[in-house]
């Protein structure tokens, strides 16, 4: 874990750099191989994702157990930091005019440098070296250098017993996983979660903010600013989270969480559809009160 991270940080020095002398070479398809570079890292997609894969991983292996939770949603709390970072950087007063989006692009040089200079004060995940490479050695140094502490040979027993217990596990593709009656719900909630955490909306509000606002009549000169206070909302509500993981439970949040998102878009999509529908309901209105007046007219009365 800890050499694929090292190895991935160069990476995006690579693309930092693409991007960063883009407009010195005036060659805008270095802007899109340092982007795909930086997306293979650290994006979304179908091809993979560096980071968002190893690092959860990296930091499950090194925590202790009751702080495994807390740690666990450390990525999504940094991720929401540094949407929110870019959001304050992009802000017209900084890095936010056309003459400066170069240097805004390769900004990523430096956590990856930060990155690649820190890991090497931490050692390889004890269970990788001793479930996978079978390193009881590296791995109880680990181990002692993690929890400061030398009596470390029950989570060596713990790493060896499930070490022999995946060892009689047979490996099954996604197509068998899929089709395991016994594992089926467990199967569901996993992509019910992720299919609802992207309708949900959340990567069309980071993709089209500054759209989105302009739509609902906030000012352009101050549509920079709303687009802060999002990410302050989301790294609110990721802090939340992330302190009452381990008091409330991963179940009774995920439910919580759902309901509030579902009520959330329901209220959007009423409002949508209100704006939408709003000149319509004008026009029937005028139409209402107009048929009423002449009724009143040709009516006995008149």
């Amino acid at each position: 874990r800890n050499g694929t991270l090292s190895r991935s940080a160069l990476l995006v020095l690579l693309a930092g750099g693409f991007m960063g002398f883009s407009r010195e070479l005036a060659s805008p398809e270095m802007v899109i191989i340092g982007r795909s570079i930086t997306g293979l890292h650290s994006g979304r997609c179908f091809l993979g994702c560096i980071c968002l894969s190893v690092v959860p991983l990296y930091l499950g292996e090194i925590a202790p157990k009751n702080l495994r939770g807390f740690l666990g949603l450390m990525p999504s709390i940094f991720i929401c930091l540094g949407v929110f970072a870019a959001q304050v950087l992009g802000l017209p007063e900084l890095l936010g005019e056309d003459r400066f989006w170069p240097l805004f692009l390769s900004v990523v040089v430096v956590p990856a440098s930060l990155q690649l200079l820190l890991l090497h004060c931490f050692p390889e995940s004890p269970r990788y070296l001793l479930i996978e490479r079978n390193d009881v050695c590296g791995a109880t140094k680990a181990l002692h250098q993690f929890l400061g502490t030398l009596d470390v040979q029950d989570m060596i027993e713990e790493m060896k017993e499930e070490q022999r217990s995946l060892s009689s596990v047979e490996m099954v593709s996604v197509w068998q996983l899929l089709q395991d009656h016994s594992i089926r719900w467990q199967t569901l909630s996993v992509v019910v979660v992720n299919v609802g955490m992207q309708l949900s909306g959340i990567d069309a509000i980071w993709f089209y903010t500054n759209t989105i606002f302009e739509n609902a009549g906030i000012p352009v000169s101050q549509v920079p600013y709303t687009t802060v206070g999002t990410g302050v909302i989301e790294v609110v509500a990721g802090l939340i989270g992330c302190f009452t993981i381990e008091k409330l439970g991963r179940r009774p949040l995920i439910i919580i969480g759902f309901c509030a998102m579902g009520i959330c878009s329901a209220g959007i999509t009423v409002s949508l559809l209100l704006q939408t529908a709003l000149p319509w309901m004008r026009y029937i209105g005028v139409a209402c009160v107009v048929g009423i007046i002449a009724g009143f007219c040709i009516g006995p009365g008149g």
